[in-house]
């Protein structure tokens, strides 16, 4: 059957106006899937990513092999905005700035150069009728919505007959704020209502808030950029929602509700085949909550592993991994030498259900409930020799095992019943090793990212200030001793603290803060993981945080694109809350930049290596000096 296409759907992914901007990471994939399930439903495509950094117009002068060269899109001043107001205004491109100002930039394919780019679009399909035309638009961070608006309006000046379909973060969020803001009168729908033979719909403005279902589980449409500037990576979704509710996330209303979806594991591996037998080997899982859905996440791991023709992946979560949730999978145990920290073989407790002798299978479940009838068989597996040989099972039971390594080294390994009921094991005879073996348990799932592909390994540790979780509900996931269990496993499966492998995002410009707990959160996460992420903190429409403070927002007139974190909108309350708390300090806003600098520069490496700010060096030594004054309530966590 043929597809008669006399439909148009142009989609875009709007430049942003921002004071910065990190490009990774930036591919549209939610209007890719978008576009996937429009071709399939017989529209003719064009897609102009804007935020493209692979792009001819991106302003990178030739494109660069290594993956992690391109964090940056071109951009242009716009206009000089004061900091924590809502003062904006335009500037000589020589304008030096004050202490409280920063520049905003276009960052992407500024608005006027698209415009120019749909006119010749126009012209070059001035001959197909096309019975309708539709722009396609998503629209992310809540705070970026003034290019949307943008480009609604050039996009209509350019096909005045056009329809707009605006979906995303922002309209999601903010429904109330796209219905009035845009320059257009839109028809306000769920995407789940969305139905493209439906007329009275199509004739109208559209904005569209969550997922529209159809195109939730498809492959992105990634062909629609030319070959040249297609992104050499992809993002994977797994699942969508998460069970918490934190008072600062807005996951449970991207997702109506709290409930985790799934797509089928043969979906997700066939994905991964054909986008890898096309040429791409990034793939990014870009999703609320990784780890929720534990075994489906380690079977596709698993999958990854045992598949020769998909040597060479790499893999990436940079929303980062649930850390409670990771320490809380079975343990993979590591037979490693103390001197170069190799691991030999790994092990694991198995338990399984003995054979019962019972006619109906009603009867074992309910027997299981019960917690009765049932016999568990509880042993140790012995799962990998890494060494090609040199490691040999002599001996096995339930209860122990013993193994050969190199010859005439003897491992001793007893299993031990815990309190709890747990199995786990010991190492019996480790100080008789002559090869200084050890053995240590570490979540399985940390051990099959490493070596699935997993190069960097992102961690929400936040704050320190058990307090400042308390108060996000975040207490669940975040506090130092889950976070130093997880590094602790990360390290021993071979992830370098101090070559940026494993990231930290810390959160700052919050109210209630304290400097002293921003300095203290960032010393610690440079010194443990050699990597800073910061996260200037942005109320988002629709989360108890926000509503919260809406009065605080009113009161200062602040419209979304004000609450942009970068800008410290929440500066006078905490100027106040300071004062308060130290009548002798007055803070100024360029303390609170020049703590964003100091984030930065953290991160900065010295011969491939970050800085470590404890270590027995010059630069380390000095920057102590420096702060030899400084009085912090870290030692709370001695």
């Amino acid at each position: 059957m043929t597809i008669s296409r006399n439909k148009l759907a142009i989609l875009i992914n709007p430049p942003i106006y921002d004071t910065q901007y990190w490009a990774r990471w930036s591919m549209p994939h939610g209007l890719l899937k978008i576009a996937t399930w429009l071709r399939d439903e017989g529209y003719d495509l064009k897609l102009y990513d804007c935020l493209n950094p692979y792009g001819e117009g991106s302003g990178i002068p030739e494109r660069v092999a290594d993956f992690e060269s391109y964090d940056a899109v071109r951009k242009q001043k716009k206009s000089v905005v004061v900091l924590a107001s809502t003062e904006e205004r335009e500037e000589q491109l020589s304008y030096k700035l004050k202490p409280n100002e920063k520049w905003k930039y276009i960052f992407g394919l500024p608005p006027h150069e698209l415009e120019d780019e749909l006119m010749n679009y126009k012209n070059s399909i001035a001959r197909r009728k096309y019975k309708s035309v539709e722009f396609w638009i998503t629209s992310i961070m809540t705070y970026w919505w003034e290019s949307t608006r943008d480009v609604i309006e050039l996009a209509l000046r350019v096909f005045p007959e056009a329809k707009i379909r605006l979906g995303g973060i922002y309209p999601t969020l903010a429904p109330w704020h796209a219905e009035k803001k845009l320059g257009i009168d839109p028809l306000l729908m769920k995407g789940d209502k969305l139905d493209l033979n439906d007329e009275a719909q199509m004739d109208r403005h559209l904005v569209l808030f969550n997922e529209v279902p159809a195109a939730s589980n498809l492959d992105l449409a990634t062909d629609l950029y030319d070959d040249k500037e297609r992104p050499p990576y992809t993002i994977l979704t797994t699942s969508r929602g998460c069970p918490h509710i934190c008072s600062y996330c807005a996951s449970n209303v991207l997702n109506d509700g709290t409930k985790v979806r799934t797509r089928t594991f043969e979906d997700v591996i066939a994905e991964i085949k054909d986008k890898f037998r096309k040429n791409t080997r990034v793939f990014c899982f870009y999703e609320d909550n990784l780890l929720m859905k534990m075994q489906e996440f380690k079977r596709i791991l698993k999958a990854v592993l045992a598949d020769k023709s998909l040597q060479g992946i790499k893999i990436y979560a940079p929303e980062g991994i649930e850390i409670g949730v990771a320490l809380s999978d079975r343990k993979r145990y590591l037979l490693k030498m103390r001197s170069d920290k190799s691991i030999l073989a790994t092990l694991s407790i198995e338990t399984e259900l003995e054979a019962q002798d019972t006619s109906k299978a009603s009867d074992i479940y309910e027997a299981f409930k019960e917690n009765k009838g049932l016999t568990k068989r509880t042993f140790i597996k012995f799962e990998e020799d890494l060494t090609h040989g040199a490691v040999v099972v002599k001996e096995q039971t339930d209860d122990h095992i013993v193994l050969v390594v190199g010859d005439d080294d003897k491992v001793v390994l007893r299993k031990v019943m815990k309190e709890n009921g747990r199995a786990d094991f010991i190492y019996e005879n480790e100080e008789q090793s002559s090869l200084g073996l050890y053995l240590v348990g570490v979540p399985e799932i940390v051990y099959l990212m490493r070596l699935a592909g997993f190069e960097k390994i992102y961690l929400p540790l936040e704050t320190i200030k058990k307090e400042t979780n308390a108060r996000w509900n975040r207490s669940w996931n975040s506090n130092l001793s889950r976070f130093e269990s997880l590094l602790a496993a990360l390290e021993e499966v071979g992830f370098d603290t101090r070559k940026q492998n494993i990231n930290a995002f810390v959160m700052f410009g919050l109210p209630g803060e304290d400097l002293e707990e921003i300095y203290d959160t960032t010393l610690y996460a440079s010194e443990r993981v050699g990597s800073v992420i910061p996260m200037l903190f942005t109320p988002v429409p629709s989360t108890d945080v926000y509503e919260q403070y809406r009065p605080y927002i009113e009161e200062h007139h602040f419209d979304l694109h004000h609450l942009n974190g970068k800008l410290f909108p929440f500066f006078p309350m905490l100027q106040d809350q300071m004062k308060m708390k130290h009548p002798e300090y007055e803070i100024e806003i360029a303390d609170y930049v020049r703590v964003e600098s100091f984030m930065q520069r953290v991160n900065s490496k010295i011969n491939g290596q970050s800085v470590n700010i404890y270590a027995d060096t010059k630069v380390a030594s000095t920057f102590r000096q420096t702060y030899s004054k400084y009085e912090s309530f870290i030692k709370e966590w001695d």
